[in-house]
């Protein structure tokens, strides 16, 4: 099994946490880290957890110029966000030619069992597989391409290295950015998802459970166009009922995140069960549980007006 990740030097710590949940549930792991540069201290640390659990690592040095003018984003929600993000759409140009698919993951997520069925998946003549955000078709409409393709989230992604290279994907991906710098929001995943809506195989939300599938309204969620409804996202929003007690990958898209504080996500403590379990970061604690708790119910009380909101005020006619 081959997985990319990508980190700098800030995002050390929940990168080592997320390939240690990683290999601690799955054998035979190559894998292949992205980066600018990080402090021999930090590269070191990644180092000895991957071997601990018996993974290969390899660390490719990415061309920063290449990326250095990609817009970032402006919203303080998606400040988390750096150029790293971007390198996922240079793998098939960094990675050895031998390598003809990858699992791509983003360093916010934990894997909680085995992904062996994802990796196993046939992608012929697709160019990657990733999970549609349940109800975020309004997404397509802003990036030019018809909603009934919905959007997809681009943190866990199976790529078809063949299908890029023969393609030329990536350089399709750099030319989307430059010339449609002013509209992109979510940087990369924008670009992934304009070019690449209709040659994407959809995974059902198991293999990447982002903070959206535990919204308290997520089973009116959906895309409307023109009074119609075009995704209801039944089979999805059934396939996240059923695994996100207990999710294969739950991917902590939302600030706040686990480590920061008033997180509002309930599995926050899976961060912390799989840090216990690293060389360097065993000793960092959650927030309490009273403050846990405090949290949630603001939430609670923010969601519950904001859909009160929406009901009455229509405020977005894309969405049921």
């Amino acid at each position: 099994m081959n997985v990319v990740c990508a980190t700098d030097d800030n995002f050390v710590q929940h990168c080592t946490i997320m390939l240690t949940s990683l290999l601690i549930n799955n054998t035979d792991v190559n894998i292949f880290l992205l980066t600018e540069g990080l402090k021999p201290q930090n590269e070191l640390i990644i180092k000895q957890q991957v071997e601990k659990l018996k993974g290969a690592l390899e660390i490719y040095l990415v061309d920063t110029s290449i990326i250095e003018k990609f817009p970032m984003p402006k919203d303080t929600n998606l400040s988390h966000i750096s150029r790293a993000t971007y390198y996922r759409l240079l793998i098939p140009e960094i990675l050895p030619k031998n390598v003809d698919k990858v699992i791509y993951l983003d360093c916010d997520i934990i894997v909680n069992q085995s992904i062996q069925d994802l990796w196993n998946l046939d992608l012929r003549g697709y160019a990657l597989a990733a999970a549609p955000q349940i109800g975020s078709g309004y997404e397509a409409e802003r990036l030019g391409y018809p909603i009934k393709y919905g959007y997809f989230n681009a943190g866990v992604n199976v790529i078809n290295m063949d299908y890029w290279r023969k393609k030329n994907v990536a350089k399709k991906l750099i030319g989307y950015i430059a010339a449609n710098y002013k509209q992109i929001k979510y940087h990369d995943q924008d670009a992934l998802n304009a070019v690449l809506y209709n040659h994407t195989f959809h995974l059902l939300p198991m293999w990447n459970m982002t903070s959206l599938v535990y919204s308290y309204f997520l089973s009116h969620r959906g895309d409307k166009k023109d009074g119609k409804i075009v995704n209801s996202y039944e089979l999805e929003k059934k396939n996240a009922n059923k695994y996100k007690e207990n999710p294969i990958i739950v991917h902590f898209v939302s600030k706040p995140k686990p480590w920061q504080k008033g997180c509002v996500h309930p599995l926050s403590s899976l961060y912390y069960d799989y840090a216990k379990k690293t060389l360097a970061f065993n000793m960092i604690k959650q927030e309490s549980k009273s403050a846990l708790y405090i949290n949630r119910a603001r939430y609670w009380l923010q969601c519950h007006f904001s859909y009160i909101k929406q009901v009455f005020i229509s405020t977005d006619k894309t969405r049921l």
